[in-house]
């Protein structure tokens, strides 16, 4: 009787140790390239930053370059507005790739992820659904196109989802003021 008593202890014991915690928490991992024009190398770039909105739904959005860089997000009926982002990415390294790389930790979903590059006013955004367990990082590359004027898409949604990408924001024009600051300097 005892040794049945420990062989149940011992199977029970065993049994919790099979049970891993299933999470779908993931660190979104994402490489930026960028082609300044046609036919050019696609260059790494560490001139980027990139944010996540837990919007519960897909109607959110950016509604331009600038609110990609002050990090705010707009609900698609232009009513309510997120400018305070849920998470921000950090620099990420791999070992023995000298590539820049983003982490983004992100633990709810969906999540919008706008990743913002200022060097050539560029900003993608991808709605991320996180669906798929205990995958503890999600690697992406974003290629950006500077020289192209109309928005379009990169990757697909066999490969973790769609960037929306923006293209060039035009530069701020001069007003008549800040020329003549510029010229009593």
């Amino acid at each position: 009787m005892r040794y049945r008593v420990v062989i149940a202890i011992l199977a029970a014991l065993l049994a919790t140790g099979c049970f891993k915690k299933v999470t779908t928490d993931t660190n979104l991992i994402i490489k930026t390239l960028v082609q300044e024009k046609s036919g050019d190398a696609n260059v790494a770039t560490a001139d980027v930053f990139a944010y996540a909105c837990y919007t519960g739904t897909d109607k959110w959005m950016v509604a331009s370059y600038d609110d990609a860089l002050n990090r705010i997000v707009t609900d698609s009926l232009g009513v309510e507005k997120i400018t305070v982002p849920d998470v921000e990415a950090v620099p990420f390294a791999r070992e023995g790739d000298d590539n820049p790389y983003l982490s983004l930790p992100l633990n709810a979903s969906p999540a919008l992820v706008v990743l913002v590059c200022p060097q050539v006013r560029m900003y993608a955004t991808i709605f991320k659904y996180l669906n798929v367990e205990n995958l503890p990082e999600t690697y992406m590359t974003l290629l950006l196109h500077a020289w192209k004027k109309d928005p379009y898409t990169e990757g697909s949604d066999k490969k973790g989802g769609v960037w929306n990408i923006v293209p060039p924001a035009p530069e701020a024009e001069q007003t008549p003021e800040t020329e003549n600051n510029s010229d009593s300097e």
